[in-house]
């Protein structure tokens, strides 16, 4: 079978693989702290519960969240598990959370924002690089993107997993990804034609930007800053 039509290679069929690995084994990644009591999110309180702007939940965190509400708080989400009310902020008040706000490259991630106006939500994994998950457009599938953020050197930002199923089953060790550049699933069976929506999407491309590729002009612009 094409693996990009397999149902247990996305959405919250792929969930469902993560949360028999995490139930059974843990987490193989310290990233990612073993759940010794997962917390449920109550039926009812799942079906009021919406994205920023009142969008409905992407299969994989419906699914998730039916499974363990607690981690996501963890990460700081939202403060309480039983009644979680989304803490989503534009790009650049995310990258401040994740990093730190006192490096300049940091504050520089805020100017993508100009392309990337939706709110984020934090997620765990890297050190210079960081990821969060992207509440722009879905894909077909009704999954929105993951992003990446690097400092290293320029600020940079791509799509890197084309939604939070793909990113926890990576997490969780449950799919076989090789990532030779944060956008290597643009070329993944399963993924390519996700990745692309998202690329698209998000006018990311296919590479992802960086700071000084970013094509828009002003007193604060790239082209205006100093290298």
């Amino acid at each position: 079978m094409d693996e990009s039509t397999r149902e247990d290679m996305h959405g919250a069929a792929l969930v469902d693989r993560v949360i028999d690995r995490v139930r059974t084994a843990g987490w193989p990644t310290s990233d990612a702290p073993d759940l010794t009591g997962p917390v449920p999110l109550a039926a009812g309180v799942m079906d009021r519960l919406r994205l920023p702007g009142g969008r409905p939940l992407p299969p994989s965190l419906r699914r998730w969240l039916a499974f363990d509400a607690s981690w996501l708080a963890e990460i700081g989400w939202y403060e309480d598990p039983g009644a979680p009310e989304l803490d989503a902020r534009g790009l650049g008040g995310t990258a401040a959370r994740m990093y730190g706000s006192g490096d300049g490259l940091v504050g520089m991630l805020g100017d993508f924002e100009q392309l990337l106006p939706a709110p984020c939500l934090p997620l765990v994994g890297g050190s210079d690089s960081r990821r969060l998950l992207y509440l722009g457009e879905p894909d077909s599938t009704g999954e929105y993107p993951v992003l990446v953020t690097d400092i290293d050197d320029l600020p940079y930002v791509a799509v890197m997993y084309p939604g939070l199923d793909v990113y926890l089953a990576d997490l969780a060790g449950v799919v076989d990804l090789d990532f030779d550049t944060y956008t290597s699933l643009a070329e993944h069976p399963a993924y390519a034609a996700r990745m692309r929506e998202h690329a698209e999407n998000t006018r990311l491309g296919p590479d992802g930007l960086e700071f000084y590729d970013l094509d828009w002009d002003g007193p604060d612009g790239p082209a205006d800053r100093e290298e």
